[in-house]
């Protein structure tokens, strides 16, 4: 048993972000001890890409960023302190997994024995007392070579804390350590809701989901029709580098989108195989790597996936009970994947995006297709303020950041709904209204048509008008989105974030995930510093995180 003061849950970038900005405010203070428990099937020695979840062990070497244009003033990206530096490093918005992989750990290992890593271990049980997490029960896991499904090892270890964090994309120690939140979008309005998604918090339908695989061949030189120009038929450039100091080439989120919505063969694998769980999406990718000849490739959509849902927990308490019948766990969906990419159908209809004529699928070393070792998660849980408020239509009451707080978000803190969050902001996100649908139906308007991005968040929530710039400004963030009510020594920064679904739709991008990062690791370390836990932190607590978040860059101000 090892018992250390911070424990943090998630090799997340958020993970890594809140890793390390709480041992550089614990550097210096004797035995003062931080441990990272990975809990991907990664190399146990911490071998290799480990470090990133999604970011890199999952595949997606592609920062989702937006600049905040003011008026008069030099535009500016909201998400500063750990994401800047990572960024630069990775020569801005794309990078090789492995390259920033190698930089998170280079950036822990300067607090050399200060933090300790638990590679490829997940959770079995915590230990509880007083409304606190005590300790966590691990075990080593695998990914096994024959099935594909992670599966548990036989090595064990215990770790006692004094704070806990978790930044995980599963949520899985908020939601083992007395959650009372929601399950994806269950705190829509009802009327945007199916009827089997209305009485129970669990149910909620959560974003799709996504298998990151890798591509060799590609042809950069092509164009494409841009449908969304104000003239017929102006043409576009699909592969591009975008920043001058930079030689990786990359297609944002739009890439083949006239492909997508006009090439039959497309049209008919979306069609046959969207009812089954499967869609090709326009894609975004960029190359692994400056000057690389393989790519990784965001295109392959898996509805119905509960995020939740591992098989090596069937027949325990951890297993969601309450999980969809018409879902897939984590493993199954994976597995699902993989074999996807293998079908002749798909091969062709990717091939009918343009630059994939000549594509070619990378194989791993054992002949499959080399994909994310993980599954790109778009949503999971979100905890609540209040366990007996959770209703349908509650996401503008029930938590930390509601969905007009990033809707109706000011361009100052004196105007607009989020300026309630000002006094206790501890950074700012700022993207796009990022829904990429909850289930295939999503992906056709009312004549049969196939949509994208902003089209298909207008169908989810016609109220509020999503357009491709929807919404303006950044939201300001509060200390209340990361804390819990219901844990008095958790923090949240990661996917169980006290975020409404719709606000989640813009904060969960990995820019904004650093942020939370970053104000959740200088938070555990100024409670362990002043023997507080997070809960309990006042005004007073949180204006002095404001100090040290601003002193370690972090923007706070519009």
């Amino acid at each position: 048993m090892e018992t250390v003061d911070i424990v943090v849950y998630g090799g997340t970038v958020a993970g890594v972000a809140a890793a390390a900005k709480a041992a550089g405010n614990l550097k210096g203070i004797r035995d003062k001890k931080i441990a990272l428990i990975i809990p991907d099937p990664v190399d146990h020695n911490g071998n290799g890409v480990c470090l990133g979840g999604l970011a890199t062990v999952g595949g997606q070497n592609y920062f989702d960023q937006r600049n905040w244009s003011r008026d008069g003033l030099p535009d500016v990206h909201p998400a500063q302190g750990t994401y800047a530096w990572w960024s630069d490093n990775g020569k801005h918005q794309f990078y090789g997994v492995k390259n920033l992989a190698d930089t998170m750990k280079q950036d822990l290992a300067k607090y050399g024995s200060m933090i300790s890593y638990y590679y490829g271990y997940d959770i079995t049980g915590i230990g509880w007392a007083n409304g606190k997490i005590t300790s966590v029960d691990l075990k080593q896991i695998k990914r096994d070579a024959t099935t594909g499904v992670v599966v548990w090892e036989n090595t064990t270890a215990t770790v006692k804390g004094t704070v806990f964090i978790d930044p995980s994309e599963s949520g899985r120690l908020t939601r083992l350590s007395n959650f009372g939140g929601t399950v994806g979008r269950y705190d829509f309005p009802a009327r945007f809701l199916d009827a089997s998604e209305k009485s129970n918090p669990g149910q909620g339908r959560q974003q799709v989901a996504t298998l990151m695989f890798k591509v060799t061949g590609v042809d950069t030189s092509v164009t494409e029709i841009n449908v969304d120009a104000t003239e017929p038929n102006t043409m576009r450039k699909v592969f591009t580098v975008p920043d001058a100091s930079a030689e990786y080439k990359t297609a944002d989120g739009n890439g083949g989108k006239y492909a997508y919505k006009n090439n039959t063969t497309i049209i008919n694998f979306n069609n046959k195989y969207g009812p089954q769980g499967f869609a090709l999406k326009p894609f975004n990718m960029a190359q692994d790597g400056e000057n690389s000849a393989e790519w990784w490739v965001n295109m392959l959509l898996l509805f119905n996936v509960d995020g939740r849902a591992n098989n090596r927990d069937k027949g325990t308490s951890i297993f969601p009970a309450d999980m969809r019948s018409d879902y897939k766990t984590v493993d199954d969906a994976w597995v699902a994947g993989r074999k996807m990419l293998e079908n002749p159908e798909f091969l062709s209809a990717m091939r009918c995006f343009p630059g994939f004529q000549s594509a070619k699928l990378v194989m791993d070393s054992d002949g499959k297709p080399a994909v994310g070792k993980i599954l790109y998660l778009r949503e999971t849980i979100h905890a609540a303020q209040s366990s007996s408020a959770r209703a349908n239509g509650t996401e503008n009451s029930n938590y930390g950041l509601h969905a007009m707080d990033c809707w109706d978000a000011g361009a100052s803190s004196s105007e607009k709904t989020d300026k309630r969050n000002y006094k206790k902001r501890i950074g700012l996100n700022y993207y796009y209204s990022d829904i990429n649908g909850y289930k295939f139906e999503d992906l056709k308007d009312a004549n049969g048509n196939y949509i994208w991005f902003n089209e298909v968040g207008d169908k989810v929530r016609g109220d509020v008008g999503i357009k491709r710039d929807s919404p303006k400004n950044p939201v300001y963030v509060p200390y209340d989105a990361i804390a819990t009510n219901f844990v008095k020594n958790l923090l949240i920064p990661g996917y169980a974030v006290s975020a409404s679904s719709l606000a989640w739709a813009e904060i969960r991008v990995l820019p904004n995930q650093c942020v939370l990062g970053d104000a959740a690791g200088v938070a555990a370390a100024y409670a362990i510093k002043n023997g507080k836990d997070p809960l309990s932190l006042s005004q007073t607590d949180i204006t002095n995180i404001q100090t040290l978040l601003k002193n370690s860059n972090a923007l706070l101000e519009k």
